[in-house]
């Protein structure tokens, strides 16, 4: 039997309609640690703020080896969208919580070696390790709400939903924040006001993205008959979402390998290489908040293209996201060259800082254009659900940097160091391509027009 195909048309506007809110949601959860810090940092007890920054560090360590779920969920998703198949949706959501739950579950149980294992690593005063076990065993809690929130934002983010998604990332900040400040300031409770804060609030904005999915499905009746008819336990469709999940998982690692290995480098420099290159990062994290949000767009359409097994569409996200790309970054490069050294004079007070950075800044600068194809074809292989070539990618791209870093530190020093880095950026991008351009006859089926409008 033929497959349907599903035509839609790709426009500038569907690619901001994801790409936008997902930007802004991102934005938003460097200001939740800023409001945490503050609030804290407000009770001037210094052992309790740095109890606060190790906790905040471990559960963001944490939390980054699960971001697979936010990825995966919206991929596969989106696949099910494009193809019309509401029961594949309610499935993957389903599944998504299921493992959401259980991993909170084991990341709770885990919480007493996990604690014990940051503090030998980081080495705090005991007035700190007590304030991060306070902190630490309250926060907790929160793991699976925050695991399933994960697994909510990428359902409604391959739904097409962005806006909702947006509505439930910066209303679950919010509210911590609000939470945290009564608890602490009105409720005397200190460092665990702040915890508890995260934790209501995230229980909360889950029971709040459930219901939400439960009424983009038609409500309990409909997500009843489609739980019904999806069949959770496909044993094909379960493999696909675990190995897509763990090759996620895979190139996220070696992404931070590459980090970890930059920052290190940068260590063994001295303190002022470390001091400038930790300022400039933080241009790189600015722009990674944009171009994710392209990224998201370019998962959410090419995953409903071959969904709809639709290949115009397929391709036009990937030009449309690549477009709008490139312009933003390269906006982004001029604004980090004009602002650069107000913002380095703003981030530190050291002379030698500040000439170094101003140095090397034109090199973080750059990075943004050299990366945003990267970005763009992350989202593309994670909405086709190209796991394996996903790793395979980065680890090749790994392996350039190496050779990069190993060719290049000896001639020009640390400027090598951030050639490697340019480098990675675009072995990234060339192998991606190449991998891309290998798979697409593979993507799609012959099918037959359906005449139905596109979801």
């Amino acid at each position: 039997m033929t497959a349907k195909t599903y035509p839609f048309d790709v426009r500038h506007k569907d690619v901001w309609y994801i790409a936008l809110p997902t930007a802004l949601a991102f934005v938003t959860e460097p200001l939740l640690g800023i409001a945490d810090t503050t609030i804290v940092g407000r009770l001037g007890e210094v052992d309790l703020l740095g109890g606060l920054l190790l906790g905040g560090l471990v559960f963001d360590f944490m939390f980054a080896f699960f971001y697979f779920l936010r990825m995966s969920v919206t991929g596969l998703t989106a696949q099910a969208f494009g193809a019309r198949d509401q029961a594949k949706q309610t499935a993957q959501l389903a599944r998504g919580l299921a493992i959401g739950l259980f991993a909170g579950l084991l990341i709770i149980l885990l919480g007493g070696p996990l604690a014990n294992f940051a503090k030998v690593v980081y080495g705090a005063s005991d007035a700190v390790n007590a304030a991060f076990d306070q902190y630490f065993y309250i926060r907790l809690l929160a793991a699976p709400f925050a695991l399933m929130n994960f697994v909510l934002a990428g359902w409604f983010l391959g739904r097409g939903q962005s806006i909702t998604a947006l509505m439930l990332q910066a209303g679950l900040n919010l509210t911590n924040i609000i939470l945290s400040y009564v608890l602490v300031f009105e409720f005397d409770m200190g460092i665990a006001g702040v915890a508890w804060g995260t934790v209501i609030a995230t229980g909360i904005f889950m029971v709040i993205g459930l219901f939400g999915a439960v009424q983009a499905l038609g409500g309990f009746s409909q997500l009843a008959r489609r739980l019904h008819e999806a069949n959770l336990f496909d044993k094909a469709e379960i493999k696909k979402m675990l190995s897509l999940s763990s090759n996620i998982l895979l190139r996220s690692v070696l992404i931070n390998a590459v980090f970890s290995f930059f920052a290190r480098e940068g260590a063994q420099a001295g303190d002022v290489i470390l001091a400038t290159n930790g300022i400039l990062l933080h241009f790189l994290m600015i722009a990674s908040f944009f171009l994710d949000g392209l990224a998201a767009a370019s998962e959410q359409l090419c995953g409903k293209a071959i969904g709809a097994r639709w290949k115009p569409a397929f391709f036009s996200a990937i030009k449309l996201s690549s477009l709008w790309g490139f312009i933003l970054s390269g906006c982004l490069s001029v604004i980090f060259i004009l602002t650069g050294p107000m913002i380095i004079d703003f981030m530190t007070t050291s002379d030698v800082v500040r000439q170094t950075a101003r140095d090397f800044l034109w090199l973080a600068a750059l990075a943004p254009v050299f990366g945003v194809l990267a970005f763009v074809l992350d989202g593309v292989f994670a909405g086709a659900a190209m796991g394996s070539d996903m790793r395979n990618g980065m680890f090749l791209s790994a392996i350039a940097f190496l050779a990069i870093w190993a060719i290049a530190v000896p001639l020009f020093s640390i400027y090598g160091l951030w050639l490697a880095l340019h480098g990675f950026f675009i072995a990234r991008s060339a192998i991606f391509l190449w991998l891309l351009l290998r798979r697409v006859p593979s993507l799609f089926e012959e099918g037959t027009p359906e005449n139905a409008a596109a979801g």
